[in-house]
């Protein structure tokens, strides 16, 4: 009977056991998503506060794309929102509508008149992270078709890419079916698109032309920002009571400067800066005529060998990021928009960059194990070799203040945050930074929507939550780029930093790349993590982490093709 007792209780204790581990399991995923990703905010953005907007301006410093999420979200929480733009451009019915392909003539090659030289990369054409696709289509309806009309286009990820020589596949799951959307065309279009949905679909953001010139703040250390000053173009100044101060400023970073002016604690301390002696230029080609059913014929296979590539989709023709150990160059072959094609080549201590048909093809002649079709779209797009546009760039600053630290101490202006560049700008040619202000706008959202609110305004401890949230969100960006960075001899490490800081990361990556073809949760994963889906952690998972052992101790071969 007692053994009967025994087998019954053990039965029982096996039957809770079950769905108790299942179900502390899914809440420690959800709490991890919900710490490093902002997939679970996305899911209240864009609607109604509960309680009503707040009391108050909310003040958003600079109007670019940072400036201009953040001001998209504060609408539903403050009462009143103002852009602060010092760009007279930004204020003219262009700065709303499509971009003009303005050229100039510079040095025998032709690049485009740029409107916005404040802004970095503001002429080029990018690939975009799927959650700003997300976050557009929760906070404008009918994201999609608008987007389209201004020569956006919808591709996905099923591409040939080769990195440090291993080919990386698309996860199996997808097909052209089923891959999720990826938004491709012009940051010279995508700040316009959002300038003009914010100004004409929330009625509350006002745009006011000037520059922020300083903050005032109350006596006490980490008491609020009371009112942010403004120089107008006529050189008068302007006070603006606020209850809350963004800045979205980008390279400007106006916050920390004002705030260092202001000697609160030892900001300059608390910023890292490295010098990732990057350059490259992006050449774009119109499309000439019967250009996509030519490029079809050419019937280009998948490297993975998911059949032929989807040349009217796909948001990578061919793109080459080397391995740092054996070559310093990237080349990238991709549609820029509806009717554009570009290439992008450059890499680090690069000198000379190519800004003529001509050169762009010498450049990609020299890159090893180049597909033959590649030179075909040189090929096909000879008829219009002279109508296209150069655009180099040069990045020699990349940056993380760390204002958590600050936050943590109490002497941050409790109302004040940083979105975007004003907080960390990374390598450009990870093309991250769209995304970056994306998760910064989202993760103001979720603070203000769930912090509770007093009689006098934001809670004491709100500028500290979200500084403190958005570090976590955001330091694989900083780290990983970083890291990738070091392992180029030429790159400036920051102060404490050694070109071997990062190696187990380079290690890791060495060692993953190859087990994709063979592990479809590491490819999937990858994918995932790529796109800021899942927590960095994602990548430790016991069975990639068992493929990596065995690519360890049994190296494969390499993949390029």
């Amino acid at each position: 009977m007692s053994s009967s007792f025994v087998s019954v209780s053990s039965a029982l204790a096996a039957a809770l056991l079950v769905p108790g581990v299942f179900l502390i399991r899914h809440f420690l995923r959800r709490r991890s998503r919900e710490k490093y990703t902002i997939i679970l905010d996305l899911d209240e953005v864009g609607t109604p506060r509960r309680r009503g907007r707040l009391p108050g301006t909310a003040v958003i410093c600079g109007g670019s794309v940072a400036g201009l999420f953040a001001a998209r979200v504060c609408a539903d929480h403050f009462e009143r929102v103002v852009i602060v733009e010092p760009d007279a451009w930004t204020f003219t019915p262009e700065a709303r509508a499509p971009a003009l392909s303005d050229k100039r003539e510079v040095e025998g090659y032709s690049t485009l008149a740029n409107k916005r030289s404040r802004v970095s990369q503001y002429a080029f054409s990018h690939i975009y992270q799927i959650p700003l696709l997300r976050f557009a289509r929760k906070v404008f309806p009918g994201f999609d078709d608008i987007a389209q009309s201004w020569g956006f286009y919808f591709g996905h990820s099923l591409s040939n890419l080769i990195h440090s020589n291993h080919v990386v596949p698309a996860p199996k799951q997808f097909t052209k079916y089923t891959a999720p959307h990826i938004l491709i065309g012009h940051r010279r279009n995508l700040e316009p698109l959002f300038r003009k949905l914010v100004s004409e679909g929330c009625p509350n953001v006002e745009f006011l032309e000037g520059a922020v010139d300083g903050f005032q703040l109350g006596k006490s250390p980490g008491s609020a920002i009371q009112a942010v000053t403004v120089r107008r173009p006529d050189g008068a100044t302007q006070s603006l009571e606020c209850a809350m101060v963004a800045d979205c400023s980008g390279p400007s970073t106006i916050g920390f400067k004002l705030l260092s002016r202001l000697q609160i604690l030892n900001l300059p301390l608390m910023r890292e800066t490295y010098n990732p002696n990057t350059s490259y230029s992006t050449l774009e080609f119109p499309l000439p005529p019967h250009f996509t059913e030519n490029l079809r014929a050419l019937n280009i296979q998948r490297f993975d060998g998911g059949g032929p590539l989807d040349v009217e989709k796909c948001n990578m023709y061919w793109a080459y990021n080397a391995d740092p150990y054996t070559d310093n160059r990237l080349v990238a072959v991709s549609r820029s928009d509806q009717s554009h094609v570009q290439f992008m080549m450059g890499g680090w201590d690069c000198p000379v960059l190519p800004v003529t048909f001509d050169q762009a093809r010498a450049f990609v002649e020299d890159v090893p194990d180049v597909p033959d079709y590649v030179f075909k779209i040189f090929d096909l797009l000879e008829p219009v070799k002279d109508q296209g546009t150069a655009m180099p760039a040069r990045i020699s600053s990349c940056w993380n203040i760390m204002y958590e630290k600050a936050a943590t101490v109490g002497v941050l202006p409790h109302n004040f945050v940083a979105v975007g560049d004003a907080s960390m700008r990374v390598n450009p040619r990870f093309g991250q930074g769209v995304t970056k202000s994306v998760i910064g706008a989202v993760t103001l959202d979720g603070v203000l929507r769930h912090l509770a609110t007093g009689p006098h305004g934001i809670d004491m401890s709100f500028g500290k939550t979200y500084f403190k949230r958005l570090a976590t969100r955001t330091a694989r960006i900083w780290d990983s780029a970083k890291y990738a960075d070091y392992g180029h001899p030429s790159v400036t490490p920051a102060q404490g930093d050694t070109h071997a800081t990062g190696r187990f990361a380079r290690w890791f990556r060495s060692k993953l790349l190859p087990i994709l073809h063979q592990n479809d949760t590491a490819a999937l994963t990858v994918f995932e993590s790529n796109h800021f889906l899942i927590p960095p952690s994602d990548i430790f998972a016991p069975r990639i982490l068992a493929s990596v052992l065995w690519e360890t101790l049994w190296p494969s071969q390499k993949s390029a093709t």
